[in-house]
């Protein structure tokens, strides 16, 4: 398979998926305003103009030249056309959006995030029903000290100063068994101090350790976990493929250095790389390959080799709904805080976290193949997931009150219900303007962002 089929490959799953999240925040809309009285004019699978379609009553079923997203067009042009027109405040159609009360008005906007809410809950519910592979490596630890070209030169480590070397592995801590570095992870932060329970050469050694207070309140104790440099995965079509890098290979040197754990790798990779080269221990014997990786929007180099992790098998949970609105919560909280941190200016890299249609469609189809190249159930499960992340986005974007999106027009639906008004045609016309302009000022950033993104890709 070519390169550039690949991408095809990654874009289409991506694009698919997107189309499908879209479509069901639309059909909310559609399904709402069906409800509520309002006649639906079109609904469009795509953008752009009409291919096919089937008219059913005064609907147009259609699907568009470009096959990407898909649209919901309530009646109601003509009451814009014709109030400014005839120079008069209001001029209703039968069945227009704007001849409906406020209120139904407000659930017609507001059932599409509501739609795009409820698929993310369906799929997170779907997906704890889903049993699956979660990281679990063992809980061999390093001090932060004895690695200082990566944690930096003045990492200091409470868990060294309290007696933890490098490559003690936790057995316990606080008197409960530790079975992974994961929930070693998970615990450490959230306590000012831990007893250990380690081992170190067949012998148990206990620690007291205080950790270090951080400014978002938790503690830090100065660890990292030691992995084995043993390749897990190589992407196809990626010059570690073409230069010989097989799974299951474990990476015993690297540009001269002796490798004997990942963080030893690490080291070894860091900085302005030209060619990097590996000795690798194959079936008992030594085998010597390099290769120039590729670049990076900003000029550094970037791996398509993963090391093998650990893993243990997470049954499904019989509280599947309860799961699924836990993740979904999750989720919200995150994306609020993403879309605050824009607004607010503390998120400075925009190109990195701000992106396309383009370009999320293959970050989407790029992770989702991955995960194939591992396991069919792999694949499934990092699309769904992604796609849950996809819809909750849409559903808080749309709510957002900025023109063209169904935020201002609930917004524009309540003023009337609390000041019993509607908003004149001339000054609805003037936001429609501005949110057509402001959707073209977006999509062209958006589209350079991609581009960007794109002739970088086989820099």
């Amino acid at each position: 398979m070519s390169y550039f089929l690949a991408q095809v490959i990654k874009y289409l799953i991506g694009i698919v998926g997107i189309t499908v999240v879209v479509l069901i925040h639309e059909l909310g809309h559609f399904v709402a305003a069906r409800i509520c009285g309002i006649d639906v004019e079109v609904f469009s699978f795509g953008f752009g103009p009409r291919l096919i379609g089937k008219h059913i009553g005064d609907l147009d079923l259609r699907l568009s030249l470009f096959p990407v997203g898909g649209y919901c067009r309530l009646k109601g042009s003509d009451d814009v056309r014709q109030s400014l027109r005839n120079e008069q405040s209001l001029f209703l159609e039968e069945g227009s959006i704007f001849a409906a009360s406020p209120i139904r008005r407000i659930i017609t906007y507001l059932a599409g995030p509501v739609a795009s809410f409820l698929l993310a809950l369906l799929i997170y519910t779907i997906l704890s029903l889903m049993p699956y592979e979660v990281l679990s490596t063992e809980a061999i630890v390093t001090t932060v000290n004895d690695y200082p070209e990566l944690f930096g030169p003045e990492a200091t480590s409470p868990a060294y100063d309290a007696g933890i070397r490098s490559g003690d592995r936790v057995l316990a801590l606080n008197g409960e068994t530790i079975d992974d570095w994961e929930a070693l992870e998970t615990i450490l932060p959230v306590s000012p101090e831990h007893l250990f329970m380690v081992e170190r050469n067949g012998q148990s050694f206990h620690y007291w350790v205080e950790g270090e207070k951080q400014a978002d309140g938790t503690y830090r104790y100065g660890l990292a976990v030691l992995q084995e440099a043993i390749v897990g995965n190589v992407r196809s079509l990626s010059a570690e493929k073409e230069a010989g890098l097989k799974k299951g290979d474990r990476i015993i040197a690297s540009q001269g250095t002796v490798v004997h754990n990942h963080l030893d790798l690490l080291s070894t990779l860091r900085g302005e790389l030209s060619r990097v080269e590996f000795t690798v221990l194959r079936d008992g014997e030594e085998v010597r390959l390099s290769f120039y990786p590729r670049r990076g929007d900003d000029g550094k180099p970037i791996f398509d080799f993963s090391l093998l992790a650990a893993t243990k098998h997470v049954k499904p949970t019989s509280k599947a709904l309860t799961s699924g609105v836990g993740q979904t919560s999750k989720i919200l909280h995150q994306t609020l805080d993403s879309i605050r941190s824009l607004f607010t200016g503390t998120q400075k890299d925009l190109r990195s976290n701000v992106t396309g249609v383009t370009r999320s469609a293959l970050l989407i189809g790029d992770i989702a193949a991955l995960g194939f190249e591992q396991e069919t159930k792999q694949g499934l499960h990092a699309l769904l997931y992604l796609l849950g992340v996809v819809s909750i986005s849409l559903a808080v974007v749309n709510l957002l009150p900025l023109p063209a999106f169904d935020g201002i027009q609930i917004m524009v639906a309540f003023l009337a219900l609390i000041t019993g008004h509607t908003i004149k045609m001339r000054t609805y016309y003037v936001l429609q303007v501005a949110g057509v302009l402001f959707i073209i000022v977006v999509f062209i950033a958006l589209a350079g962002s991609d581009l960007r993104y794109l002739l970088s890709l086989r820099r």
